[in-house]
C-alpha cells in the first residue's frame, strides 16, 4: 500500500504539484480584473486585453527552447530559473498602480518569460518520475492542481479586486518557494544529456528533430487551436458580464471565471483515471462533447445560474481534452519529452496569446441587435471544438513507443 501512495505522492511529486498550481494562479487574475483594471489605468479593453498577450507570447516563445534545455541541463535548474523570473515580474506588478499600464504590460512580459522555464518543464517531469500504466493519473493530479490554480487566481481577484496589486506580492512570495522547493527537494529528475556540440546547436537539433516527427506537429497544432477556441470565450466572458444587460460585480464574475476550475480540481482525478482505462482518444472525443454542450447552454444564458452550469460543463470538457494531450505531449517521443513538450506548449500557448487580439474587433464591432459580439465568439469556439475531431483521430492511430517497449508481442494504439 505504501509502494501504491509512493507512486503518487512521494517528496518530488508533492513539490511539483504545489509549483503547478502556484504557477497559472496569476495568468487569468486579469480575466476578472478587466473593469478594475480599465478604472486603476484608465485604459479600454483592449489595452487591458493586451495584458493577456503580453503575457503569452514570450510564454510561447521562450517555451519553445525551455524544454530542450531541460533536456540537456537537467530540470531542475531551469525550473529555479523560470521561478525567479516569474517571482520578479509579479513583484513589479503589485508596483505598477504607481506608474501606468504600460509598466504592469512590461510585468507580465517579465512573468510570461519567467513561466516559460516551467510550464513545459514539469510535465516532462512526469514523465520521468512515473510508468505508462499509471501516468494519466499523475497527470490528473497535476492537472487537479493546475486548475486549481487557474480557478483560484480569478476567485482571489473577484474577491480582493480593490486592492489587486497585494494579490501579485502573495502571488510573488508563492513562487520564490516554489523556487527554494523545487532547488532543495527536486535533486536530479533527468540525467543530462552528453553533448559533443555547442549547446544552442545542441537545442535548435533536437527541436528540428521532434518538429519533423508528424505527430508530434498535429498534435502542436490541436493545441494551437483547441487554446485559441477555449480563450476566445474566457478572454470576453468577464467584460460582458460587466456590462448591460447583465452588470455583475467583480465577485459575481470572480465565481463565474473559477466555477469551471473549482469543479475539475475534484474531476481531474477521476479525468486520469478514465485515461488510463478508456485510452488517450476516447476521453479526447468525450471533451469535445462536453465542451461543445456547455457552449451552447452558454449561449442561450441569461443569468448568473446560467452562467455558472454552463462554466462549470466547460471546465469539465476542458479537462476531459486536455488531459490527453498534456499526457501525450510527454509519451510520442519519451527521449526527447522536453523538447517535445515545449513544441506542444509553445503553439498552444500561441493560440492562447493570438485569441484576443484577433477576435476583439469581432466582439466590439460585429455584434447585432439580434446577436451579441461575444454570441459569435461562442459560435467560432464551437466550430473550432468540432474542428478538433480529425485531430484527435490521427493521434489515436499513433503507436506509444513505451507501449511497444514494455509488450513487444503485443503492439498496441491509443485506445
Amino acid at each position: 500500500m505504501a509502494d501504491s501512495w509512493a507512486r503518487y505522492a512521494n517528496a518530488k511529486l508533492l513539490v511539483l504539484y504545489f509549483a503547478s498550481f502556484v504557477g497559472p494562479l496569476s495568468g487569468n487574475t486579469v480575466l476578472a480584473l478587466i473593469p478594475t483594471l480599465k478604472k486603476t489605468f484608465n485604459a479600454d479593453v483592449g489595452t487591458v486585453l493586451l495584458s493577456i498577450t503580453a503575457l503569452m507570447i514570450p510564454f510561447a516563445v521562450f517555451q519553445l527552447f525551455s524544454g530542450t534545455m531541460s533536456d540537456v541541463y537537467g530540470r531542475r535548474p531551469i525550473l529555479v530559473m523560470g521561478f525567479l523570473i516569474y517571482g520578479i515580474g509579479l513583484t513589479i506588478i503589485g508596483f505598477s498602480p504607481n506608474f501606468n499600464i504600460w509598466v504592469f504590460l512590461a510585468a507580465r512580459f517579465i512573468c510570461g518569460i519567467g513561466y516559460a522555464f516551467v510550464g513545459p518543464v514539469l510535465p516532462a517531469c512526469i514523465g520521468d518520475l512515473t510508468r505508462i500504466e499509471y501516468r494519466g493519473k499523475v497527470m490528473g493530479i497535476y492537472s487537479s492542481m493546475v486548475t486549481f490554480g487557474i480557478a483560484a487566481g480569478p476567485l482571489l481577484a473577484g474577491f480582493f479586486a480593490d486592492v489587486w496589486w497585494y494579490i501579485y506580492f502573495m502571488l510573488a512570495g508563492l513562487a520564490f518557494l516554489s523556487m527554494i522547493l523545487i532547488c532543495f527537494v527536486f535533486g536530479i529528475i533527468n540525467i543530462q544529456k552528453k553533448i559533443t556540440i555547442p549547446v544552442l546547436s545542441q537545442v535548435f537539433s533536437d527541436l528540428k528533430e521532434v518538429c519533423s516527427i508528424k505527430s508530434v506537429l498535429v498534435l502542436a497544432l490541436a493545441g494551437f487551436l483547441g487554446y485559441m477556441g477555449f480563450m476566445s470565450v474566457s478572454a470576453f466572458l468577464s467584460d460582458t458580464l460587466s456590462l448591460p444587460p447583465f452588470y455583475l460585480d467583480p465577485v459575481a464574475i470572480g465565481m463565474v471565471l473559477s466555477v469551471g476550475g473549482a469543479v475539475v480540481i475534484f474531476f481531474a482525478p477521476l479525468s486520469g483515471y478514465l485515461v488510463d482505462r478508456w485510452g488517450r482518444k476516447k476521453v479526447a472525443y468525450l471533451g469535445i462533447a462536453v465542451s461543445v454542450g456547455s457552449l451552447i447552454l452558454l449561449f442561450l444564458s441569461e443569468g448568473f445560474w446560467g452562467f455558472m452550469l454552463s462554466m462549470a460543463l466547460y471546465g469539465i470538457g476542458g479537462n476531459l481534452f486536455w488531459l490527453p494531450l498534456n499526457t501525450m505531449s510527454v509519451e510520442l517521443v519519451p527521449r526527447m519529452r522536453g523538447a517535445t513538450a515545449s513544441v506542444y506548449n509553445s503553439l498552444a500557448m500561441f493560440g492562447y496569446a493570438l485569441a484576443p487580439y484577433l477576435l476583439t474587433p469581432v466582439y466590439e464591432d460585429y455584434g447585432t441587435s439580434v446577436i451579441s459580439g461575444f454570441q459569435i465568439i461562442i459560435i467560432i469556439a464551437i466550430l473550432i471544438a468540432l474542428l478538433m475531431i480529425p485531430f484527435i483521430r490521427y493521434l489515436g492511430k499513433q503507436e506509444l513507443p513505451e507501449m511497444r517497449i514494455e509488450k513487444p508481442k503485443t503492439p498496441l494504439t491509443i485506445k
